[in-house]
Parts: structure tokens; C-alpha cells; sequence
């Protein structure tokens, strides 16, 4: 691939990673949901700390291990007020570093990026971190992906007590 074809995905997957973000700051969890394919697998697996480091299992259970119908009814939750850790809304500021873009063999991208993102809520407020590996679907209109594939793997091994309300 040549080094323009180079910067052109690296700038659309950018750019898709910032629309994504306004939406998630936002509030916008219905708009968010049009970036998904409807075949999408979300997940953000519990980890363990090990001499090598953080490590995480798939076969089981996740902080979020999520297909499209499963991010919905959280949407839906969200958006009827019945999330009382949502209550008042928190405030949400994330930070994504892009670090890698490839094309695979099938046409589809895998976008490796750094995850920074701070909740503000009444006097809580959490820090998450951590590395997500996407899998992205081009689409017709050139720059413009849909997510089929998210795993986030957080920094951090244990979640505070104050409930798990955000998107990664």
C-alpha cells in the first residue's frame, strides 16, 4: 500500500473514531448505534493480573459481551431514565489515540487505538484506560466504516462500586 492510500485510511479511520466520540460525549446513543454493523460483537473482557501482565479470557463472562440487540436494550435503558447511575447524566470526556491501521486480507480494517476516558458524576468521578481492537466494514461512501468487531481491554481489574453506565 502506498504511503498516500496510507494516510488517507489512517485520516478516515481518525475521523471515524471522532464522529464516534462527539456521539458517545453527547449523549447521542441512537446515532452511536447507526456506526454499528448489525452483526457487531462488543466486548470488554474481565482481566487478571499475571507476571505477564493483564490478561483476559474469552470464554468468559465480560464487563460487556454484547451483540447488537443486547448495545440496544442498553440504549433504550439509558434513554429511559430508569439507569439510576445515570441520574443526573454523568459528564464524559474521551481521549482515542489511534496507533495502528491495517487492511486485511478480506477488505476489512483493524484499527488498534489507546482509550482514555474520564466520567464526572456529582462528586464521583472515574478513570478508565486502556487498548481497543476494532474490526471495521468499509462502506460504499469512501471514509465511512461501520464497527463489526470491538474488544476493549481496560488497564485497570477491578470496577468501583458505582456501576458500569458507559461505552467504550
Amino acid at each position: 500500500m502506498t504511503d498516500v492510500m496510507n494516510t488517507q485510511l489512517w485520516t478516515a479511520v481518525e475521523n471515524f473514531y471522532r464522529r464516534e466520540t462527539l456521539l458517545l460525549q453527547d449523549r447521542r446513543y441512537r446515532d452511536w448505534l447507526e456506526l454499528m454493523d448489525r452483526g457487531i460483537s462488543y466486548r470488554v473482557p474481565v482481566t487478571t493480573s499475571t507476571l505477564n501482565g493483564l490478561e483476559s479470557s474469552e470464554d468468559e463472562l465480560g464487563y460487556y459481551d454484547e451483540d447488537f440487540e443486547l448495545l440496544k436494550a442498553r440504549v433504550a435503558k439509558l434513554e429511559s431514565k430508569q439507569s439510576w447511575v445515570e441520574q443526573p447524566p454523568s459528564r464524559l470526556r474521551y481521549f482515542i489515540q489511534v496507533v495502528d491501521v491495517a487492511h486485511q486480507d478480506d477488505g476489512l480494517i483493524v484499527a488498534r487505538s489507546n482509550l482514555l476516558l474520564l466520567q464526572y458524576r456529582w462528586n464521583m468521578e472515574q478513570q478508565f484506560s486502556g487498548g481497543r481492537t476494532d474490526l471495521l466494514v468499509p462502506q460504499e461512501d469512501e471514509g465511512s466504516f461501520l464497527l463489526r468487531n470491538r474488544r476493549v481491554v481496560l488497564d485497570r481489574q477491578a470496577l468501583g462500586n458505582q456501576g458500569l453506565s458507559v461505552f467504550f
